[in-house]
């Protein structure tokens, strides 16, 4: 079998934005909601790492985030749930700033797989995510 001796890398870096402001309790994405914060182009992509920012107060929380291959969220072996992060509880202050969080992903996905997200407890006001990446 022919083995790939060059390293690949993208050819357009990209980010994908989304918020993550509501309940989804579920290991398995199939009920409730979820947030769509990227899509692999059409070649594919590489996506580096999460990074999410609360966007204010909130209680403490798990966020995870799934890989789904291009199918309805709504049936279970088209979601993975790939990882998860423990959130403390936050209080906003006008002189300290506020946690930034990262989930490094370091992954390879094909044309049309997209990351969702979603917080295991309700969001006082929710989190701003940026996945940073690239397409092939």
């Amino acid at each position: 079998m022919a083995q790939n001796t060059a390293p690949i890398f993208t050819q357009t870096p990209r980010l994908g934005f989304g918020t993550i402001d509501s309940v989804n309790n579920t290991f398995d994405m199939t009920t409730g909601t979820s947030a769509s914060l990227f899509t692999a182009g059409a070649s594919g992509s590489y996506i580096n790492k999460i990074r999410i920012k609360p966007s204010g107060s909130t209680a403490a929380t798990v966020l995870r985030f799934f890989l789904n291959n291009g199918g309805a969220t709504t049936v279970g072996t088209n979601n993975s749930l790939y990882a998860e992060i423990s959130i403390p509880a936050i209080t906003t202050s006008a002189t300290l700033a506020q946690n930034d969080f990262e989930v490094p992903l370091n992954i390879a996905i094909p044309a049309s797989y997209t990351i969702y997200g979603v917080s295991g407890t309700a969001p006082s006001t929710g989190f701003e995510v940026t996945t940073i990446g690239g397409d092939y």
